[in-house]
């Protein structure tokens, strides 16, 4: 096996198959997909443990309670099997040529740590409606917002296990905790230019519904990473945490919309 695909699931029956068959039908084969439910209440653990019957390529487990996001990524990583961890959330979609074309990045480019990709950006129904570009410019926008796409990346495990994993504090931005410590230590991370994942937007989704407790956990991560990973602040970045505190203070419902109108281009 050359790469585990890694993914965390929790309450997402209605598209978990879709999200699930994306990977294994994807044009490289020789992988292992590693899935635990995160004490689920809907039929997701069934529907997991349907495809695992299958599937020898699927590991399946589940969590004794809800443990949530960070823990469950960490522990996902724990069982892999190679130095290759590819994210899969259980809401979204790869395309088909997803993992090959990371894995040869990764492989063809020994000095770049971590990869990721633009996302399409699709609804509860399927329908594309936007998508999301992201900058190669990563110092300047390292402290701004995160950089990568999480659910299209693909990273080092052994560098992972160097910088102290997902900080099992955060259920909120973990991803983003993780790639500023990737910056902090000098290890390249990359954007392609080309949309390999349709992320999807929706009713119970973190971003939508919990917007506000992800901007403070950013705020936090950014602090952090300013006073404890020795980040540079330039004066825009602290602007731009100056504006992410008035976030705060304006209805869910605006904040969302500022959010989707900013980061997000019609398709």
């Amino acid at each position: 096996m050359k790469i585990s695909v890694i993914m965390p699931v929790f309450n997402t029956e209605q598209f978990l198959e879709e999200a699930i068959e994306s990977i294994l039908k994807q044009n490289f084969k020789d992988f292992e997909f590693i899935i635990i439910d995160d004490f689920s209440t809907d039929n997701s653990f069934n529907i997991c443990e349907k495809y695992a019957k299958k599937d020898a390529r699927i590991k399946l487990y589940r969590n004794k309670k809800n443990m949530w996001i960070s823990f469950t990524r960490n522990k996902l990583i724990q069982f892999s099997n190679t130095n290759y961890i590819a994210s899969q959330d259980s809401d979204d979609i790869s395309e088909l040529n997803r993992l090959e074309l990371e894995y040869n990045f990764l492989e063809n480019n020994p000095d770049y740590w971590v990869v990721s990709w633009n996302n399409i950006i699709i609804d509860e129904n399927w329908k594309n409606i936007w998508y999301r570009k992201y900058s190669n410019n990563i110092k300047k926008i390292i402290l701004k917002k995160s950089p990568l796409s999480h659910p299209s990346s693909m990273f080092r495990k052994n560098l992972f296990f160097k910088l102290w994993w997902y900080d099992k504090n955060l259920n909120y931005a973990e991803d983003y905790d993780l790639w500023l410590k990737f910056y902090a230590n000098n290890y390249k991370i990359k954007n392609l230019n080309s949309n390999l994942i349709r992320y999807r937007i929706w009713k119970w989704q973190s971003k939508s519904n919990k917007l506000k407790n992800t901007i403070k956990n950013t705020l936090f991560i950014q602090q952090r990473a300013i006073k404890q990973y020795w980040i540079n602040a330039t004066f825009s970045d602290y602007m731009y945490h100056f504006w992410e505190k008035i976030l705060l203070c304006i209805p869910d419902r605006f904040v969302l919309f500022l959010f989707k109108k900013l980061e997000y281009k019609k398709s």
